[in-house]
């Protein structure tokens, strides 16, 4: 009841000309896609899947705090054998690596600090490529910075060193990024 339903689209390719249409897909494939509901009290959220054949919607990971809930879109691994869930539930926003069926493999990122988008997946090496912000000592913490880790939450790297806010472009294979950065 007053529940709030938000779809996500797929994560876009870089790699094209800008004169290139480029139209938006929903986060999912042609079997099923991906969405959040969300209650009215913000409280409660569920990341569910819809069977697009049979029209049956599967709640996977609920998120229940007794403040208010983010959400960030998820990322989906091997074609939705795995996702990599953003959530708040240890105090700290970190991701999550969940199986097909929405059971917890195992906390991908975990610390005092804020983890705050998927920037890439590297589903073949099994790597995450994500920005987060408050892990370097003696920085302003709220300046965003480019990380890798592995799935398993091993090879924890920081990619872009140095104390500015940094703004980060990836390429569609991985071998490269683009850093912008600046501070006042």
């Amino acid at each position: 009841k007053d529940q709030d339903i938000g779809i996500w689209s797929a994560p876009q390719m870089v790699n094209t000309r800008d004169d290139d249409w480029r139209p938006l897909l929903w986060l999912g494939n042609n079997e099923r896609f991906y969405f959040s509901r969300t209650s009215r009290d913000l409280k409660r959220i569920d990341l569910c899947t819809v069977d697009i054949n049979t029209g049956e919607v599967k709640p996977l990971i609920p998120e229940r705090l007794n403040t208010y809930v983010e959400v960030r879109r998820p990322g989906v691994v091997d074609d939705g054998k795995e996702l990599i869930q953003w959530s708040e539930r240890d105090g700290w926003a970190h991701f999550y690596l969940y199986d097909q069926n929405g059971n917890l493999k195992n906390q991908i990122t975990s610390g005092s600090f804020h983890c705050d988008e998927i920037v890439s997946i590297d589903e073949r090496n099994r790597v995450l490529y994500f920005t987060a912000n408050g892990r370097e000592p003696n920085e302003d913490p709220y300046y965003s910075h480019l990380y890798r880790v592995n799935f398993n939450g091993t090879g924890l790297r920081l990619l872009n060193p140095g104390e500015f806010e940094h703004s980060v472009s990836m390429n569609d294979s991985r071998t490269y990024f683009i850093n912008d950065s600046s501070r006042v």
